[in-house]
């Protein structure tokens, strides 16, 4: 049973004992007897709570202490006191109570798990540890997508979102309406946003700030929606959920080593992170392309095109224009495919801080389209996408870049500042892959920068023709960005809390009853 059922019965007894304890001090029947009516009231609410207990094992143990056949006595003595009001009718009530709350002391303990996601495209950042939670008998867990705001920038107001209908089938979400913390009070909360309110273009709703879940919930565990090169952004660091989380999952310890000045570096834990989880688990299983595809690849190479926020507001139209250029090379070669997958908030960003390039942003996406140019991929699950894909192609920063590299797939970043063309260059020199391929400093991925002398034509050319065998095994050997690449990370966090952060936090709870 979770703690705040478990405490919620006991208390409704404990209130009820009280009350029967003043009975003989009562001196007004009429009072006696609505005291007595209340006491049942509580007494068959909770009956009616055991009663749907779905858990076998704590089933198991009800049945076998009779607690809820002990629940129907305490109804029937009550009903008795009210019509003799006997001293030993009394006793027999408290005696009973005092059983009954023993026996909820016995069910075995469950915890109450609840995961707080907002945009779906991001619930790869915690699905392997929901699955861990999902399967334990000892948890009770729900995922409550919450709801949350995008600004617009045209009508200078916020839009109102909700995503609890695009996660995956496999996942039973709970409408947040239906799921109130203050009433839940789960032990354990994990959630990835964490701006509360400092984000110029999408807010979680206020009540579900870190603040405000640091009211209702035991513990409050961080987990970052994107992963890098492996530290936590400067960006960050100094967001009030960090100093308020109880734990922080980070995918290294290298990342573990970047919060070593602020005092919440204790709590972080370097366990990895669920996105490579996930990434690697659907690479190992060779999985196909999604069916919204509709694609064939056999005998293509599958290039990922990826925007990302920062390009387009350092670059817009020339990154526009870049794109128009790619999608004409695209167009003119039949060995390659190109799945374009901007990320989630781009048009919303796009809408909030570059509204006046929004129709042009729009005719881009439409362009890619009606040519048919590729796959224009909307899907929420990116890893599906970076599985399936031969090679990354896009902005030089973002965290899909750690999913290609962790699986040791090749990546390209264009340079969104610059429109380089090899035809345009007469004593050109084409670059040797090998060497163009490293990584450049500790904080940085491993990869190819785009250059005169190795445009996106040279690495396509490479790659197509299976050219690139010397800078895998070279990116095999100097990638070490996460811990537990072995798709372990959610295992590893549902058995750090489990063993340590859940079973301290009982054991300190029974302590101060």
């Amino acid at each position: 049973m979770v703690k705040a059922d478990s405490d919620k019965y006991k208390n409704m007894l404990k209130e009820v004992r009280k009350l029967c304890e003043k009975l003989n001090d009562i001196i007004d029947d009429d009072i006696v007897i609505r005291i007595l009516t209340k006491c049942q009231e509580s007494v068959i609410v909770i009956g009616e709570s055991l009663e749907k207990i779905e858990r076998a094992n704590e089933k198991e143990v009800l049945k076998k202490l009779q607690t809820v056949n002990k629940l129907e006595q305490l109804c029937e003595l009550l009903y008795q006191y009210s019509q003799k009001m006997e001293r030993n009718i009394r006793k027999e009530i408290i005696r009973i109570i005092d059983n009954i709350i023993c026996d909820i002391d016995t069910i075995p303990r469950t915890y109450r798990v609840t995961f707080l996601p907002y945009k779906a495209a991001m619930w790869d950042s915690l699905e392997s540890i929901w699955r861990e939670f999902a399967a334990s008998d000892e948890c009770e867990t729900s995922v409550v997508p919450i709801p949350y705001f995008e600004a617009n920038r045209k009508t200078n107001q916020w839009d109102t979102c909700y995503e609890g209908n695009k996660y995956p089938d496999y996942v039973p979400v709970v409408n947040f309406q239906d799921y109130l913390l203050g009433q839940k009070r789960p032990d354990l909360v994990f959630v990835h946003n964490p701006f509360d309110q400092f984000n110029n273009v999408t807010t979680v709703h206020p009540a579900y700030y870190s603040a405000e879940l640091k009211k209702s919930c035991g513990k409050l565990v961080y987990v970052p929606y994107y992963v890098n090169p492996g530290f936590i952004s400067d960006d960050y660091n100094e967001l009030p959920l960090l100093y308020r989380s109880d734990y922080i999952i980070v995918q290294s310890e290298k990342a573990k080593e970047t919060c070593k000045d602020f005092p919440y570096y204790n709590r972080v834990l370097a366990l990895g992170s669920p996105k490579f989880d996930k990434v690697v688990n659907l690479y190992n299983e060779k999985v196909a392309p999604p069916e919204e595809w509709n694609i064939n690849l056999e005998g293509k190479k599958c290039i990922l095109l990826n925007t990302t926020l920062t390009d387009f507001l350092e670059s817009g139209e020339l990154l526009m224009n870049k794109l128009y250029k790619m999608f004409e090379i695209a167009l003119d070669r039949n060995d390659i495919v190109i799945v374009w997958r901007p990320h989630p908030l781009l048009k919303g960003t796009v809408k909030a801080m570059r509204p006046q390039y929004i129709e042009k942003y729009d005719e881009l996406v439409q362009y890619f389209i009606d040519n048919k140019v590729g796959v224009y991929d909307t899907t929420a699950d990116v890893s599906r996408a970076v599985a399936v894909s031969d090679a990354y192609v896009g902005s030089h920063y973002s965290s899909i870049i750690a999913l290609f590299e962790v699986i040791n797939k090749p990546i390209f970043r264009i340079d969104s500042k610059k429109f380089l063309d090899r035809n345009s260059v007469t004593d050109r020199k084409k670059a040797d892959a090998v060497e163009v391929f490293n990584k450049p400093q500790d904080k940085d991925f491993f990869g190819c920068y785009e250059s005169i002398n190795y445009t996106v034509e040279d690495f396509l050319d490479d790659l197509v023709n299976n050219n690139l065998g010397e800078v895998i095994e070279k990116q095999k050997k100097e990638s070490k960005i996460a811990a537990n690449l072995d798709g372990s990370c959610g295992e590893k966090v549902y058995q750090y809390m489990i063993n340590i952060c859940l079973l301290y936090t009982s054991d300190a709870a029974d302590d101060m009853q």
